[in-house]
């Protein structure tokens, strides 16, 4: 069993809270144009606030990186610091560093898209001091959510410290 992976579970339950509070507010899929679609909601009263990424800036460079299993690649910023890279059956979890998750959305609202997949979600949301973004793609026959996290409640990630850090969950369709 790999050192980290608690710590990823954690990280994953971290970023999983963000997601059930921004699923409850609604966030933007891919396509909408809203700015705030959680100020009417039940949610926005309890301080969560939803976004569709940054669009503008300059492009944020990326690499192809090798995953474990039968994936073979996934793209992730050049400056990324990859923490894990975990196989679980054909399942891949990669954790990142370094990247606010504004820039998180902003990279893969372009680099999905080109490597061939489709985006059916990419919300910036945030709730207190916690920022997160939300991205929900398919493609390839695969079908992933990537959860990014300004600040990881309960322990650091081995290597990567407990701010701007990034899980990609990646599994099958079925």
């Amino acid at each position: 069993m790999n050192k980290y992976r608690s710590a990823v579970l954690a990280l994953a339950a971290a970023a999983a809270s963000l997601i059930v509070a921004a699923c409850s507010s609604g966030t933007p899929s891919a396509s909408s144009a809203a700015s705030s679609p959680a100020a009417s909601s039940p949610a926005a009263s309890q301080g969560l606030t939803s976004s569709a990424p940054p669009t503008t800036g300059p492009p944020i460079p990326g690499r192809m990186l090798t995953v474990k299993g039968t994936l073979g690649s996934f793209p992730v910023p050049a400056a990324a610091k990859v923490g894990e890279n975990i196989s679980g059956g054909a399942s891949v979890i990669v954790v990142f560093g370094l990247i606010t998750p504004a820039d998180v959305a902003r990279f893969y609202a372009a680099a999905l898209p080109q490597a061939g997949y489709t985006v059916t979600s990419n919300a910036l949301v945030s709730k207190g001091g916690q920022n997160g973004a939300l991205i929900v793609f398919s493609g390839h026959g695969f079908k992933g959510n990537i959860e990014a996290v300004n600040q990881v409640v309960g322990p650091d990630i081995g290597g990567l410290g407990g701010q701007n850090v990034t899980t990609i969950l990646i599994s099958p369709t079925k």
